[in-house]
């Protein structure tokens, strides 16, 4: 197998800035400043995936706790994590 670079820059046409972003599975995920901050927000994206034994749908057991492309029917309301939030510190 091979190892893929998933961090790419592109110039934001507002500011005029090379902005850093990285591609997986969930989709594309940024701007970071820099090269090494998006490889690191990736690396954390990574072992998140990890811990919480997410194997973005590649499986095919359906459990509650893993990501699937089968819906799930939920009675609350779902909460997403916004990791464009994370690099600014506004957690919530």
């Amino acid at each position: 197998m091979f190892d893929l670079d998933r961090t790419f820059c592109q110039r934001n046409d507002k500011t005029g800035l090379m902005e850093w972003y990285f591609n997986a599975r969930e989709g594309i995920f940024g701007p970071y400043v820099s090269k090494q901050m998006a490889t690191e927000e990736l690396k954390v994206f990574v072992e998140r995936r990890k811990l919480t034994a997410d194997d973005g749908g590649r499986s095919k057991v359906i459990s509650k706790d893993k990501l699937s492309l089968i819906p799930i029917e939920s009675e609350g309301e779902l909460k997403f994590f916004d990791f464009s939030k994370r690099k600014k510190g506004i957690d919530e």
